[in-house]
């Protein structure tokens, strides 16, 4: 995806951000771009950009690229002396392959994982499909006993010269040799199993390992698990895209963990000690203060979700919603009388609207 904005710029880092500052950066974006909490109109296309800068700046390869030519394509950007060519001799030099070792394709994949593996981490036994080197043909691409010998068409060198004359002078049209494919080389007969590519496909089955705080958006890297190179070139990597399930009890933000608690308007009055659910382990204790308001939040310290890559964890933020009964027994119609005959009606000052917005936010903004 082309796109003229400066990733440095797009994640509000220096050109000499270390890996940690990057994702750092793009933790805190991602939260807040993500479609599934940003409604505007342009949070999407944002989401996609910060991401691909993400990917591009945490790749060291591409981004010494990035950072040579201020693109991942190489130096020539979107034209350039291929195109010259192409334009006045038919000739691309960029579809030219190199002769040597090429390395193999980048991999990615998404996966759905639950929000107790996010706190926990765990293996996990993925299924990539890729281009693995040809077992038959150890990556030569010849039939087991045949002969293999110098191209003759390009006499090894695994490209072809044209040259032309016009009233700029002479030029050299350069190409990948149509008979060996640039390797250079020929066989008497091909691979019968991968047709003389020297790779085929193949489902490998690779065990992911999933750290603690790993967040909904963020990818896994896993060297050498892309696909196999050409020639004897290198593996490639897999990127593997996280994505959170929803929790029944529990909303992330962040490393924190929301729960909403539903108390009786006894209990949000006179205050109790109650029970709440933890994501990982036996409940926690929680006191409700007296005079607790619809919405108040009560902290529950060091239950939220691990810091990933360091020591400590978020909090668990609980949430009151004081349930008034739609039904009573008549002792209860009783007593509720009695305490509407004694009190005073509640004051309709302006604090009372900040409860639409403590609302809105223990239900996760919807």
């Amino acid at each position: 995806m082309a796109t003229t904005a400066d990733f440095y710029e797009l994640l509000g880092v220096s050109r000499s951000a270390t890996d940690e500052q990057i994702r750092s950066a793009y933790r805190k974006l991602a939260r807040q771009y993500h479609p599934d909490v940003n409604s505007a109109a342009d949070a999407s296309e944002q989401f996609k950009r910060i991401t691909e800068a993400y990917e591009v700046l945490t790749d060291p390869q591409r981004r010494q690229r990035y950072d040579m030519f201020g693109s991942t394509t190489g130096g020539l950007g979107d034209f350039g002396i291929g195109d010259l060519f192409e334009t006045f001799f038919g000739g691309d030099l960029r579809r030219r392959e190199p002769r040597g070792p090429m390395r193999g394709a980048d991999l990615r994949m998404e996966i759905e994982i639950e929000l107790l593996d996010a706190v926990q981490g765990r293996e996990r036994v993925i299924t990539v499909p890729r281009l693995e080197t040809c077992d038959r043909c150890s990556g030569s691409g010849a039939e087991p006993g045949s002969s293999i010998s110098t191209c003759p068409t390009c006499n090894g060198r695994g490209e072809v010269r044209q040259v032309q004359q016009s009233v700029f002078g002479r030029f050299v049209n350069v190409s990948t040799c149509p008979r060996c494919g640039g390797s250079g080389k020929t066989v008497d007969k091909v691979c019968t199993r991968c047709r003389g590519e020297g790779r085929e496909r193949k489902d490998r089955e690779l065990t992911l390992t999933i750290p603690p705080g790993i967040d909904d958006g963020q990818q896994l890297r896993v060297p050498g698990e892309g696909e196999a190179g050409m020639r004897g070139g290198p593996t490639g990597d897999l990127y593997v895209l996280i994505r959170l399930r929803e929790h029944a009890l529990f909303k992330r933000e962040g490393d924190d963990l929301v729960h909403v608690l539903r108390v009786s308007p006894a209990q949000a009055a006179l205050g109790d000690e109650v029970t709440v659910p933890v994501i990982d382990g036996a409940a926690a204790t929680v006191r409700v203060p007296p005079g607790a308001q619809n919405g108040q939040m009560v902290r529950v310290r060091g239950k939220g979700v691990p810091h990933l890559g360091s020591s400590g964890r978020g909090d668990e933020l609980v949430y009151l919603d004081v349930v008034v009964p739609r039904s009573l027994s008549k002792d209860q119609r009783r007593l509720y009388g009695q305490l509407r005959d004694i009190e005073e009606p509640p004051s309709q000052d302006a604090d009372a609207q900040d409860l639409f917005g403590r609302i809105k936010d223990a239900m996760g903004g919807s």
